[in-house]
């Protein structure tokens, strides 16, 4: 369960919470802006903004906000006097609205809808006298999903939604390794596989079974997607790698050898583009053998991408 399916969860059921979000974050920091606590009038918590003193003193604001107390920003500097009894020596700042969360929370159920589903939009939080929430989607959210970091501007905190979705197109045993690794990793997981018995096998969100192209494009790829290619035969990995490449996939990697990776590279080398984008061999170079080391590996790899816009070995 998403931290926003739990908001709507307990909402829904009458519960009153606090919520404590970090909105803003500055130099180092164990907090992410976005992280998310929730608190429940019987000490029943679920998430974290960074652990530690700061966390307890948040837990104390959370008490009071239940109480009936307004909404607060707390900030904590991350200096030696924290440290003395939270073990926090990183120097940076960090910023923490703390609120209680009445009603049905719609907007959390609308999230987390959103997310599940794979599309995007961005959450706005107004922080005035109150919290006012609105959920954009679509033209509507576009200008603030420039970047995917959450931010504060001014009072307004904008925290982008997305669930990248990882299509695997081959369901071996490694391509379903990836689909658990990658699921874990909160990517939404799409497979494609044209044998029947090793689709019935396959544990993702959504299955396809077809011919691994024409599969490919009943998906409709998107700039979101990231492509994993694992099929059983040289043939079939070409073809896939060329409609992968094809497509505005941000991430295409390629299970091979790297005598195989570069005779498809070689194969490719028509469209130069298309060859240096491809990851292949796939993942990082961790020495991975197994199937669930070589899972890791592809999909700390996807993540490098995903985070740091690169995904060298």
């Amino acid at each position: 369960m998403t931290i926003f399916e739990e908001i709507a969860s307990r909402a829904k059921a009458g519960e009153s919470i606090a919520l404590a979000t970090v909105i803003h974050t500055e130099g180092s920091s164990p907090a992410q802006q976005a992280m998310k606590m929730i608190v429940g009038p019987q000490g029943r918590i679920s998430g974290t903004v960074g652990g530690g003193r700061v966390e307890a003193e948040v837990l104390d604001c959370a008490a009071k906000a239940l109480g009936g107390a307004p909404h607060e920003i707390l900030q904590f500097t991350l200096d030696d006097d924290l440290a003395d009894e939270g073990g926090l020596i990183c120097g940076g700042t960090v910023h923490i609205l703390v609120e209680r969360i009445e009603g049905a929370a719609d907007w959390a159920q609308e999230a987390a809808d959103l997310v599940r589903s794979g599309r995007s939009g961005a959450l706005l939080a107004r922080i005035g006298d109150d919290i006012q929430r609105a959920l954009l989607r679509g033209d509507a959210a576009a200008k603030h999903l420039r970047t995917d970091d959450a931010r504060l501007e001014d009072d307004l905190f904008i925290e982008p939604l997305s669930r990248p979705r990882c299509v695997i197109l081959g369901a071996g045993h490694v391509g379903r390794a990836v689909a658990a690794i990658a699921r874990t990793a909160e990517f939404a997981v799409a497979i494609v596989e044209d044998r029947e018995e090793q689709a019935a096998r396959a544990e993702a969100d959504e299955v396809v079974c077809a011919p691994l192209v024409e599969g490919f494009a009943q998906l409709e790829p998107t700039s979101e997607d990231y492509v994993v290619i694992m099929t059983r035969g040289h043939g079939l990995d070409r073809d896939c790698c060329r409609a992968a490449l094809s497509s505005p996939a941000k991430y295409v990697g390629m299970l091979a050898s790297r005598k195989k990776a570069a005779t498809i590279k070689e194969a490719l080398d028509a469209d130069h583009e298309a060859s240096v984008r491809l990851h292949a061999p796939i993942g990082l170079d961790l020495g991975a053998l197994s199937a669930g080391e070589i899972a890791v590996s592809v999909v700390a790899q996807m993540i490098k991408v995903r985070r740091m816009g690169r995904g060298a070995r």
